[in-house]
């Protein structure tokens, strides 16, 4: 069995990051960036990785997960996350690393890379989410037009927003002191999320516990995009472009709705040498078997 361990690492700003180490010591470094903002990497993205040529390092961001303080968006940007991902490589003293990650995990991988390219031996992400007013858009209101029903659970959970704002009503109950309307914020994204991503999920029922945890994450990831993820988006492109010639794979699946296929085109044209592997028949699910594929031979095909 491969070896796992785990330990936090305290970061500054009263943060302490949860931290798992998983595979083969000699294999090669694989860090794995969790989507988001504020999720948490899952038990199942071991799936995702080989444990007998992989040095896997997992971790949760600010504030997500298992990270303590848990919901925490204090000192809490893309920066000081940029920051830590390379405290960490330090930390574990690991020269070059492979960066992966999904949504808004591969955003970070790319925006990451480029401010430590001397120390990324290669890049692979899947499902990128790009930052900008235009995206965030797209989500909280270009999608009525696209997914109706969804949409409208949605909003009719948040009616003192009119159907306008949706994102800053979230904000404001996830902020808030009312424990029972906070709940419903987060159950009401969780579901909207799903109808997008999974249509085929099950709505599982709930802890009042799971609630609460549901509650941290979607602070969080209001905190982020309420301010554009902390990314300018021309400035995300511009850093991508710095990205030319170091190997990059970009998986995205053709029906994504979520984090639209347009946007991992932008991104592959800006970074020359990079590589866009399309999924026919795929959404935002990182788990469909013809993406988990796609993933898989990309990590098995070593940098060069």
């Amino acid at each position: 069995m491969p070896s796992l361990s785990s330990f936090l690492l305290p970061v500054g700003d009263g943060h302490q990051l949860y931290v798992e180490i998983w595979g083969k010591p000699a294999g090669e470094p694989v860090l794995v960036l969790h989507g988001g903002p504020g999720s948490g990497c899952s038990p199942r993205f071991r799936e995702l990785y080989d444990p007998m040529r992989h040095y896997v390092v997992f971790f949760d961001q600010r504030g997500a997960g298992r990270s303590l303080p848990a919901g925490e968006i204090r000192a809490n940007t893309t920066a000081d996350l940029i920051a830590d991902i390379e405290r960490l490589r330090r930390h574990l003293g690991i020269a070059r690393w492979r960066v992966t990650g999904g949504s808004w995990g591969a955003t970070l991988a790319l925006a990451y890379a480029a401010a430590y390219r001397e120390a990324t031996s290669g890049v692979v992400v899947r499902s990128v989410f790009m930052p900008g007013a235009g995206n965030l858009a797209w989500f909280f209101q270009g999608l009525a037009a696209v997914r109706p029903d969804g949409w409208r659970v949605f909003s009719a959970a948040l009616p003192e927003a009119g159907g306008g704002d949706l994102l800053a009503a979230l904000q404001a109950r996830l902020n808030g002191t009312d424990v029972a309307e906070a709940r419903e914020a987060a159950l009401a994204w969780r579901r909207y999320e799903l109808a997008i991503a999974e249509p085929s999920a099950p709505d599982v029922l709930l802890t009042a516990a799971e609630l609460d945890r549901l509650v941290l994450k979607y602070r969080v990831q209001a905190h982020y995009l309420v301010a554009g993820c902390f990314v300018d988006e021309a400035a995300f492109l511009d850093a991508c472009a710095s990205l030319s010639n170091l190997p990059v794979t970009l998986i995205h699946g053709r029906l994504d709705q979520v984090c639209p296929p347009a946007n991992a085109e932008r991104i592959h044209a800006r970074i020359k040498g990079s590589r866009l592997v399309w999924i026919d028949g795929c959404g935002h699910e990182a788990f469909h078997p013809a993406m988990v594929a796609a993933w898989q031979d990309a990590l098995n095909t070593a940098p060069t």
